[in-house]
């Protein structure tokens, strides 16, 4: 059964001098999940990579991040969380260390899976 989250909630970590804050929020529309991903992105910030699910609807933003290693990543961390109706942005500073395709992967998909664990849910009942 799938879950949606009761909240918006947060998960920040340093990964080798870069700086990511992973936001997760439920959602009811495609329009809503872009209006929050408007809203909370920071334009300082060297990447805003995001996705959600809603269904079977489903989008993802690599946000100039190498394809498929932010978008994608974030997006099966949502699917692997069994939630639906969600949306995850992750903000990236970068710090000037390369992380490579695997470790980019690792860490956008890491902090999305990290803050949908300690988000309150609820099952969604059909």
């Amino acid at each position: 059964m799938p879950f949606t989250l009761l909240d918006t909630c947060e998960f920040r970590e340093e990964i080798r001098k870069s700086r990511f804050i992973t936001l997760a929020a439920p959602i009811s529309s495609a329009a809503e999940a872009m209006s929050f991903i408007e809203q909370h992105s920071d334009l300082a910030a060297t990447h805003n990579c995001w996705a959600w699910k809603l269904g079977a609807q489903y989008r993802s933003n690599d946000d100039g991040e190498p394809g498929g290693t932010a978008g994608r990543p974030i997006l099966a961390a949502i699917e692997a969380q069994d939630c639906d109706q969600v949306v995850v942005l992750v903000i990236r500073w970068y710090g000037g260390i390369q992380l490579g395709t695997g470790g980019l992967a690792r860490a956008y998909g890491g902090g999305a899976n990290k803050c949908l664990q300690q988000a309150e849910k609820r099952l969604l009942v059909s």
